[in-house]
């Protein structure tokens, strides 16, 4: 895309004589670079089509197997198993995280990455791409520098809910249709929104961290490149620092999917869950003890951690700029 047609984007309404709240020129923000990055590529579309059409083939074969599930399940056993499943499937990363009755447990990271390279691609451009081609002026003729950068988290937040958490929720709905009147309506409902809480936590943690790979350079690739290096990278630190670690360690959690993954199933009532730093390494968690208590935390200091160094790089850095 060249300078030229990048800026032409931005186009000036005639005033009307109504000033907008500081809720709307957010939204406005954020809507409008999430229409943008889906609009650029057609890649990207390409990809969500496939990640919809991998989301829906559990669930036919889930369905046509349903009367001998319900032989040794109940039905709201299969539907909280199935949407749980499904939710840490998003981020099931290198590590893995299981119940302590899965004796079984599979290492397959390719759902996961297939997801996590959508939410890069939406994401490496919402900062880097204004600083390559030098937009960040109209910008601040209309709004300031906090609005700017709440804005394009609200572009990230926005295709969160529509890659993570609206999947989710279809598929709660297929669910209670497809099991049928077996199904307890006001048991099922806590599961849904344990579910929606979960994807929520994983759209921030995402959203703060992409965005920080976006401040840092001017080139969109780059910074696609360096966030998924970073999420594989900071993974596969842990995975070494706790190889052959016996009892639980604050380190496991410096691998945010990790943490992730625990928080699932303390939303899901689990008080202990197995982690597995390889395929014969194997830690139990006690999550009514430490491990239950820094999960959050450590989650809140991702989030966190990614705004202050956005905040630096937006504002403070640019108004130094400016002086």
């Amino acid at each position: 895309m060249s300078d030229e047609a990048y800026v032409r984007k931005f186009t000036f309404r005639p005033f009307e004589g109504t000033y907008r709240g500081r809720i709307w020129r957010i939204w406005t923000v954020a809507w409008f670079n999430m229409t943008h990055q889906w609009h650029r590529s057609r890649a990207f579309k390409i990809l969500i089509l496939f990640t919809i059409f991998i989301l829906i083939i559990p669930n036919m074969f889930l369905f046509s197997g349903i009367e001998t599930r319900l032989e040794t399940e109940t039905a709201n056993e299969i539907l909280e198993n199935h949407l749980w499943s499904t939710a840490r499937d998003f981020a099931r990363f290198q590590v893995m995280i299981t119940s302590l009755d899965e004796t079984d447990p599979t290492f397959d990271t390719g759902f996961s990455i297939i997801m996590l390279i959508g939410v890069v691609m939406m994401g490496a451009g919402l900062i880097s791409d204004d600083l390559k081609y030098k937009v960040s002026e109209i910008y601040d003729s209309k709004i300031d520098r906090s609005e700017y950068l709440l804005g394009k988290y609200g572009s990230l937040l926005i295709f969160g809910n529509l890659f993570y958490t609206l999947p989710c929720i279809v598929e709660w709905v297929l669910l209670i249709v497809g099991i049928g009147s077996s199904i307890d309506f006001i048991t099922a409902l806590p599961v849904l929104f344990g579910v929606i809480i979960f994807t929520e936590i994983l759209t921030l943690v995402l959203s703060s961290i992409i965005l920080v790979f976006s401040s840092l350079t001017k080139r969109r690739l780059y910074a696609g490149l360096l966030a998924f290096m970073f999420f594989l990278s900071i993974a596969i630190v842990v995975q070494s620092l706790t190889w052959q670690t016996e009892v639980f360690t604050p380190i496991i959690y410096l691998d945010f999917f990790a943490a992730l993954s625990v928080f699932s199933f303390m939303l899901a009532g689990e008080t202990s869950v197995m982690y597995y730093s390889s395929e014969t390494e194997k830690i139990v968690l006690d999550l009514t003890g430490l491990a239950g208590t820094l999960v959050i935390p450590s989650l809140v200091l991702f989030i966190v951690g990614g705004l202050l160094i956005c905040s630096f790089r937006v504002i403070w850095v640019k108004s130094r700029s400016y002086s």
